[in-house]
């Protein structure tokens, strides 16, 4: 018995990006492997990919891999605005939360996904713990019918995202994950 958490995103979403992922690229620019957010753009639809973190009743801090458009991300945060401000109250900070939120931006430049056909899996991490099994969907893997990969997830430890293209990095990211495909995936997260 476990958890079972589920992407940060609709059905709708991830059907988009798995079926018709065109481009992709970091939130900050810098092109290290460890970021902050990856957009993805799936036909003329930006998506911001980042992680959240839920803490779960058993004390397992599980880190699922959110998919938003811009407009979805600024109501997030939003959303969590008040709840962030008085604990930074709470804590005696003596700084305020920003009083307004705008929607964030693509970069003018995302490189290509020019993979021809693809699959897509989304990545399912396995936290075996004492008396159960947590699983938490942390990622994607976009697979070329030519070889090519590319990974989009979340770092185990960090609120780090993931973005490779590099076979070893993604074998060892995969090795701690259960794979479903986009409808496995979707009849899993609904039941």
């Amino acid at each position: 018995m476990g958890d079972f958490i589920a992407l940060g995103c609709g059905a709708d979403t991830l059907r988009a990006v798995a079926a018709g992922l065109t481009h992709f690229g970091p939130a900050d620019g810098a092109p290290d492997w460890l970021l902050a957010g990856i957009w993805l753009r799936a036909g003329d639809e930006p998506y911001l990919a980042t992680v959240s973190t839920d803490v779960l009743a058993d004390g397992f801090v599980a880190r699922p891999l959110n998919i938003d458009t811009p407009a979805e991300f600024k109501a997030r945060i939003e959303a969590d605005l008040p709840d962030i401000a008085a604990r930074m109250h709470i804590l005696g900070h003596g700084t305020d939360a920003p009083a307004a939120v705008h929607a964030p931006v693509p970069p003018a430049s995302l490189h290509e996904w020019a993979a021809g056909p693809y699959t897509t899996t989304v990545l399912v991490r396995v936290a075996k713990r004492e008396s159960c099994i947590h699983r938490v969907a942390c990622g994607l893997l976009f697979t070329s019918d030519t070889g090519g990969s590319l990974l989009i997830g979340g770092d185990p430890s960090t609120m780090a995202m993931v973005l490779s293209d590099d076979p070893a990095l993604i074998d060892r990211y995969c090795a701690a994950c259960e794979t479903l495909t986009p409808a496995e995936y979707l009849v899993r997260s609904a039941g």
